[in-house]
C-alpha cells in the first residue's frame, strides 16, 4: 500500500476568490494541512517540527536516525501532536540547527555508505515517476519522497517539509526491517548538505532528485561515498558523484546524459 497515501487527513478546503480571464468568482479549494509535530526520545523532548499530520510514526522513528539521535527504534507511539520514540540513543549533545530552506537538522555523520548496489540508467527514471504525488496534485504545495528496494517501490511520503518527505520514508524502511543499504531514495526536492546527511545516517547509498543539489552537498555525498543523482527532467540527469553506481554511463560524460 505504498503507492497509495492517507491524503484526506493531510487536506484542508477553504474558500478562495478565483480570478481568471478577467473575472472573478468564489470557490472552495484544497489546500495542505500543517501542524507543529513534537518529537520525544525515551520520554526526553528533542524537537518540534512543522509537518503534514499524516504518518507520524514513520516521521519520529525516521528523524531519530536520519539525524544520527538513536542507532535503533524500538516502538514509536502517537498521542495528537505528540510523537513518542524509544530506542538506542547515541550519546552525544543534541546541537539542532536550521538548514536550508528551514529544515532542522543536528549536521551530525555518523558513518559513510558501504554498499555494492547498482542500478540501470532507466531506474533512474522509474524512481522519478514514483514522486508523482495526489497531495502535490491537487494542492501545489507539498514534497514527496519515495524509497525503492530491489526495483520496487517499499515507502512514500508527502509533506508540507522536503525533510520530513525523507524522514517518514526512512522511518517506514526502519519500522519494517527493510535493508538500507540496497535502498534507493527519490525525491522532489533540493539536495544540500543536510538532506544528504539525513541518507547517510540512514546507509542509503543512492539519492535520485529532480531538484538540484549544492556545492556542500555534492562534496558531502563524494567524501561520504554516495552516488547522488539531481535535475532528473526530460530524459536527462546530472550525476555528481560516484557514478560507478549507474550501469551504462560507461559510453556518458558525468555530468549528464
Amino acid at each position: 500500500m505504498t503507492s497509495r497515501e492517507d491524503i484526506d487527513s493531510m487536506l484542508c478546503p477553504l474558500e478562495g476568490v478565483i480570478h481568471q480571464g478577467g473575472g472573478r468568482g468564489s470557490r472552495y479549494e484544497e489546500v495542505c494541512r500543517e501542524r507543529v509535530i513534537h518529537l520525544f526520545l525515551n520520554d526526553d523532548a528533542i524537537v518540534s517540527l512543522v509537518a503534514s499530520p499524516a504518518q507520524l510514526r514513520e516521521l519520529g522513528a525516521g528523524f531519530v536516525i536520519s539525524e544520527g539521535l538513536a542507532s535503533s527504534v524500538h516502538r514509536v507511539e502517537v498521542d495528537g501532536d505528540r510523537v513518542m520514540v524509544y530506542g538506542n540513543v547515541i550519546d552525544r549533545p543534541l546541537e539542532v540547527a536550521t538548514g536550508s530552506s528551514g529544515g532542522l537538522s543536528t549536521g551530525r555523520i555518523l558513518r559513510g555508505i558501504v554498499s555494492d548496489i547498482t542500478i540501470d540508467r532507466d531506474d533512474i527514471f522509474t524512481v522519478m515517476a514514483g514522486i508523482v504525488s495526489e497531495l502535490w496534485e491537487r494542492t501545489g504545495g507539498a514534497h514527496c519522497s519515495v524509497l525503492f528496494s530491489g526495483g520496487s517501490m517499499v515507502a512514500k511520503s508527502s509533506d508540507v517539509g522536503r525533510h520530513n518527505t525523507v524522514d517518514k520514508v526512512v522511518g517506514r524502511g526502519i519500522l519494517t526491517g527493510i535493508d538500507m543499504s540496497r535502498c534507493v531514495l527519490g525525491c522532489t526536492g533540493r539536495q544540500p548538505a543536510g538532506m544528504i546527511s539525513k541518507a547517510l545516517n540512514a546507509g542509503i547509498p543512492i539519492i535520485i532528485s529532480k531538484a538540484a543539489t549544492t556545492d556542500d552537498g555534492v562534496e558531502l555525498a563524494r567524501e561520504a561515498g554516495l552516488t547522488l543523482v539531481c535535475r532528473v527532467k526530460d530524459g536527462r540527469f546530472s550525476v555528481y558523484s560516484h557514478p560507478e553506481r549507474i550501469r551504462g554511463l560507461k559510453d556518458m560524460d558525468r555530468e549528464g546524459s
